[in-house]
């Protein structure tokens, strides 16, 4: 796939530092900057930030162009420029600008091919954290992935990914106005490095830890306003990250958006899994169905010694999985690792084995769902 430029006919190679990687649409992302430092500046400058997240090691240019929604021609002119120059090219502003949908186009109904939300019960068991590593698993299968969250009151994703700017929200110009004369307004979901679509009440608010004082018919409005009103892409999976509990953020979704499939956190201690067995529970009375279970903080291994620990006891993942009728997509370690990147805001970085296993469990079981169901129709 890789050219290496040599000089035949003096026999002369050509020095250790000569980029050697020709830069076309299917070029790897990790390993141009490798090869070429200076393409992660050029990269950055067109907004591309994923040069530095986990994703890129398997992205092509093309790829994390279309993932950004940017023009790939100017991002291979401006990498083609720094390599024979040495320097990052002045950018055009509109080639730096992420193509996103009008909101004329929502008169038309958007394609979202799965919906998953991501449900516990109870609160503790790192149901946001197994969210934000099925999302980052499923953007190094080079899907396009966005997470709702609809834990309104108690938001993690934004600050796992290190999202701070306060969303954009446009007027539909398509759209009803009300008495005030006001259309319904449109939502520009925030994107992370690795380019994950992300809509939560964290960034509606001035400060991050501003209080949400809002009670269950709010909650629930706002979590269809999200859904509906959100100018995504042409998603492959939207995540929903619930809230524990069985009240009204998840009975809104439960009841009223068109999931294909509810993806069921656990952990290994007894409280937990009753508790998620009362989730199950709900879920079945809806008529709706478990995809699959994960076990997370199932057990420790010692960095010293390599030695297992079980420290919230022995696994009960056979019984939850038993009562959801629904496979084990992962049982999921502690992984301190995983703490440091999740509390600097830097989950794009996660680069582990459990995430790719993750992500191609839900595809597998995706795959075999059937879709009795319309695609969403935003308004």
């Amino acid at each position: 796939m890789w050219r290496k430029k040599s000089n035949r006919r003096s026999g002369v190679e050509p020095p250790l530092d000569m980029p050697t990687l020709e830069i076309t649409p299917q070029t790897n992302i990790s390993e141009l900057v490798a090869d070429l430092p200076i393409a992660q500046g050029v990269l950055e400058a067109f907004g591309l930030g994923c040069s530095g997240c986990s994703v890129n090691k398997k992205e092509t240019i093309e790829q994390g162009a279309t993932a950004h929604g940017l023009r790939l021609e100017p991002i291979l002119i401006a990498l083609a420029q720094a390599k024979r120059s040495g320097q990052v090219p002045t950018i055009a502003s509109e080639d730096r600008r992420p193509q996103k949908r009008a909101p004329s186009e929502l008169a038309r109904k958007q394609q979202i091919k799965h919906i998953v939300p991501i449900m516990s019960g109870k609160g503790g068991v790192g149901k946001s954290t197994v969210t934000a590593m099925l999302a980052v698993g499923l953007r190094r299968k080079n899907l396009r992935v966005g997470i709702l969250d609809a834990d309104i009151t108690g938001p993690s994703i934004p600050r796992l990914f290190g999202l701070r700017q306060p969303l954009i929200v446009e007027r539909d110009p398509n759209g009803v106005p009300d008495q005030h004369g006001q259309t319904p307004p449109l939502f520009v979901p925030a994107q992370t490095r690795s380019a994950i679509e992300v809509i939560s009440s964290n960034l509606l608010a001035p400060e991050e830890d501003t209080a949400m004082v809002w009670r269950g018919p709010i909650l629930s409005g706002v979590i269809r306003q999200f859904y509906e009103q959100t100018l995504w892409s042409e998603l492959d999976y939207l995540l929903l990250d619930l809230p524990p509990g069985t009240s009204d953020a998840p009975l809104t979704v439960l009841q009223s958006l068109a999931i294909d499939g509810v993806v069921l956190v656990t952990m290994p201690q007894a409280l937990a899994t009753m508790i998620v067995r009362k989730a199950a529970n709900l879920i079945f009375q809806l008529k709706r169905q478990v995809v699959g279970v994960v076990e997370n903080m199932s057990y420790f291994v010692a960095p010293d010694t390599g030695k297992r620990y079980e420290i919230f006891g022995p696994s009960n993942a056979d019984q939850v999985t038993a009562l959801a009728r629904a496979p084990m997509l992962a049982r999921l370690p502690l992984d301190p690792k995983l703490m440091t990147l999740a509390d600097s805001g830097r989950m794009d970085e996660v680069d582990s084995p459990f995430v790719d296993e993750l992500a191609q469990s839900l595809m597998d079981v995706m795959a075999k769902v059937e879709k009795p169901r319309e695609t969403i129709s935003i308004i």
